[in-house]
């Protein structure tokens, strides 16, 4: 089972590509001083006519007050406007922030652009995306019109907004709508949204170096690699490495059985997937292949097995070989020189689980009942309140998990790729801010304990705290197979790697689904391009030997994993050149000729390395 469940990614799915929408076909991430840290220049930008309004709409979306919005330049050159809390007005229940520079008609030349590089041209009569709030992993929106380029940045409550696109007879608008109805606490934050104007030529990439200035400039945790490696010398291993996924051990899970609440007497049985030790005789075989550098992601080893009574994680699960075992094969993994590190779960929580408490560690709503998320191998799922967890059990838990001899990047499941779970829960209240502070304390605590930390997709608070991300999450997995099964045509037209441009020198990743276990060239390539690390999710007879030829690509290609991507363009039709800061550039060719550039040819459905100056 992937580590993003199947009931997220569906969700996903539909957020991301619209289908609900066309209605037309430093040990411990130090802190670094302001004035020692290396910030990335800001693009230049342009300076031209800029306003904006806010809209307060109550019941029914019916508009209760509607104002001009005061323009603040900052000394970075946006353009600032606030919607202040007094602002507000009895029975408000959103707020949209609207410019005309977000606007553009049907046939305009340029396109829209969000989250991790979805394009949207501008093609349709009619359209209503939703970029659900929960989804939104970097809060800023962009557009290439005729008129304007720009990227807008959201200020205040950040978990709180959802982003809009809409097509009426062929008149876009895109603009953020902060729910105050569905904060469940009193709003707590002005909302702003900050414009930066940029020359009318810029693409994709100014706009992502804008918002990659933007980062580095807001948050004092986001530092590149190269300057973290220097804290962490671990990181330069783990960025030269490999990465597998082995689970050993879990219950059945099926989407509709496991919709119930299991008790320790009603939950099934635990299966053995895996021994350690059959885990640690691949791992020897894969270095007999001549695969040099591994990092390796311990699941299903807890109580439970995979997702089995979380957030428990002891009494570790005795069918693949007990705590013994688990040292066995830290040991063995040290002696190969392959990193060895765990996965987990303190996103979902159990009512079979030891620390269920009668449910005192799941969020409660606003009408006082639990939220749930899905179904999984433990049964429903709730949402885990952190900030109970974080109190209670949750750090002496990771301590007690790092002394079975873990140490890499500790991954837990979900924790960055979902939105904070608030929680109403009167005992222990949280909103999505405070919650997230926790977030950030346990990344801390995990690259203290361990030496990094891991999980999925990284709602960008996260960014700094984080030194692998399992995929980024442009949904290109789900849009390909949507339109290939005839279910629904997205209205997403391409992607780009906006979220590569701006942090690929800043975290480890691997761009989507469709790039994790690549074993056909069509995928291979989008790995390639987006300048992703390969990962496999189990290893054995089976894909043993599609591992060892990912590492060989891999080899030649992985001192650029602490490279800035500078720029992305296709330099002819099916060719696209990616530059690195190193001067080295990769060059992807997708047509059906073979593509001749600074004197060598790349073969058809392939990609060549060029070194620098060519």
């Amino acid at each position: 089972m992937f580590s993003l469940k199947t009931g997220m990614i569906r969700m996903l799915a539909l957020v991301e590509l619209g289908a609900a929408a066309v209605l037309c076909g430093c040990v411990g991430t130090r802190q670094v001083d302001a004035a020692k840290r290396t910030l990335p220049p800001m693009p230049a930008l342009a300076v031209r006519p800029v306003t904006a309004k806010a809209v307060l709409r109550g019941e029914k979306k019916a508009v209760l007050k509607e104002f001009e919005l005061a323009p603040v330049t900052r000394a970075d050159g946006g353009v600032a406007f606030t919607v202040k809390l007094s602002d507000l007005v009895p029975g408000v229940k959103a707020v949209e922030v609207r410019s005309p520079l977000a606007t553009a008609k049907k046939g305009d030349a340029g396109y829209a652009l969000c989250q991790r590089g979805l394009v949207f041209e501008f093609n349709k009569d009619a359209l209503a995306w939703l970029g659900h709030r929960g989804w939104l992993y970097m809060p800023y929106y962009a557009m290439k019109t005729p008129h304007d380029t720009f990227i807008a940045v959201m200020e205040g409550m950040r978990f709180e907004h959802d982003l809009k696109l809409d097509s009426t007879e062929g008149t876009y608008a895109m603009y953020p709508s902060w729910n105050i109805a569905e904060i469940g606490f009193p709003p707590y934050e002005d909302m702003t949204v900050v414009f930066y104007q940029l020359p009318l030529e810029a693409d994709y990439n100014e706009m992502a170096k804008v918002y990659r200035s933007y980062k580095f400039a807001h948050d004092p945790a986001v530092r590149t690699l190269k300057e973290r490696i220097k804290d962490r010398p671990e990181l330069k291993t783990l960025a030269d490495s490999i990465a597998l996924r082995q689970t050993h051990a879990g219950k059945p899970w099926h989407p509709q059985k496991n919709k119930v609440d299991f008790t320790p007497e009603t939950e099934p049985p635990v299966r053995t997937h895996r021994t350690y030790d059959e885990t640690l005789d691949y791992l020897k075989k894969l270095k007999q292949a001549g695969v040099e550098n591994v990092a390796l992601c311990v699941a299903g080893w807890q109580t439970g097995g995979y997702d089995g009574r979380c957030p428990a994680t002891f009494p570790v699960e005795e069918g693949p070989g007990g705590e013994a075992g688990i040292r066995r094969l830290c040991e063995g993994g040290r002696a190969l020189d392959y990193i060895v590190d765990a996965h987990a779960n303190y996103t979902d929580c159990f009512t079979c689980s030891p620390l269920w408490n009668n449910g005192d560690i799941a969020c409660l709503g606003p009408n006082g009942t639990r939220e749930c998320n899905g179904a999984w191998s433990g049964g429903k799922a709730y949402n885990l309140c952190l900030k109970h967890a974080w109190k209670t059990f949750l750090p002496g838990d990771l301590e007690k998990v790092s002394k079975l001899g873990f140490h890499g990047c500790h991954y837990i499941d979900v924790f960055s790729a979902v939105q904070p779970y608030r929680c109403c829960d009167p005992k222990h209240p949280a909103n999505k801010k405070e919650q997230m502070n926790v977030q950030i304390e346990v990344a801390k605590r995990c690259q203290q304990l361990f030496g990094g930390f891991a999980s999925e997709c990284c709602m960008d608070h996260m960014l700094g705290y984080m030194d692998y991300i399992n995929y980024v999450c442009a949904p290109m997995r789900s849009k390909r197979n949507a339109e290939r099964e005839g279910k629904r045509k997205s209205v997403v037209d391409r992607f780009v790697p906006f979220f590569e441009l701006a942090f690929h020198d800043v975290v480890l990743s691997n761009p989507d689904k469709i790039t994790q276990e690549v074993l056909n060239q069509d995928d291979n390539l989008i790995l390639v391009e987006y300048g992703g690390r390969p990962i496999f999710y189990g290893i054995g007879k089976n894909n043993l030997e599609g591992v060892v030829k990912a590492w060989q690509q891999f080899k030649g290609l992985r001192h650029l994993m602490t490279e800035e991507m500078v720029r992305h363009h296709e330099i002819s039709p099916g060719i696209v050149r990616v530059d690195y800061a190193n001067g080295e550039s990769i060059v992807v060719n997708r047509s059906d000729k073979p593509f001749a550039i600074s004197g060598v040819t790349v073969p058809v459905k392939d990609f060549r390395l060029l070194a620098k100056d060519n």
